[in-house]
């Protein structure tokens, strides 16, 4: 009983980490978005990048607890890198949203394979 207890909790402690530093990037993308969004002009490209992070990390969130989230971040990853494959029919708006999701999907993979606590 006591293993199993331990082995939820780590678990459980997990889970958290990987739930914070989801949430902690997300808020740090939208910050970064907003900025660029209201300096304008040439910054708009990133805030489209830092935009294209939302969705990838609101689907990590939802895929905190599952067991098979490791294969479907991957999954989310090698679909945006083929979408860079047709870069001749991309406009630079649909080229930073696919930079950003791609580059989110891979934060969280990444964190999810080999958990790491940035807060120390």
């Amino acid at each position: 009983m006591q293993f199993t207890a331990l082995v939820e909790k780590v678990i459980d402690d997990m889970t958290e980490m990987f739930s914070l530093f989801v949430t902690k990037r997300a808020a740090g993308a939208k910050k970064i978005e907003n900025a660029a969004r209201k300096k304008g002009k040439y910054a708009i490209l990133t805030a489209y990048h830092f935009a294209g992070k939302v969705k990838p990390y609101a689907d990590a969130l939802k895929w905190a607890k599952k067991e098979e989230k490791e294969d479907h971040f991957k999954e989310k990853y090698k679909e945006f890198y083929a979408k860079l494959k047709n870069i001749d029919s991309l406009s630079q708006k649909e080229f930073q949203m696919i930079t950003g999701s791609l580059e989110a999907y891979g934060e969280v993979y990444i964190q999810s394979k080999t958990p790491k606590d940035y807060s120390k």
